[in-house]
């Protein structure tokens, strides 16, 4: 089986392209890990950015379109006085 140095040589490099290979597949699978979560991170965030627009900027524009009718009126009514 192992009857020189070159064997020596070709085992070596066998057995660290296999580390090397198990040490990729590791690292890739946490990756998937840590982009599976921060993808569920990004969902719960748009989630919370849409309740924030139903809750505070809707109403703000609905006040401002109101006031932009009401503003004429107003300003009507104080040159009058």
């Amino acid at each position: 089986m192992i009857t020189s140095s070159l064997d020596i040589l070709y085992l070596a490099l066998a057995v660290a392209a296999i580390v090397l290979t198990v040490f990729i597949a590791i690292t890739l699978a946490y990756l998937i890990f840590i982009l599976r979560d921060v993808s569920k991170v990004i969902a719960d965030l748009e989630e919370i950015i849409d309740r924030i627009n139903k809750i505070i900027v809707t109403p703000l524009k609905f006040i401002n379109t109101v006031s932009s009718y009401i503003k004429p009126f107003l300003e009507r009514k104080s040159k009058k006085k």
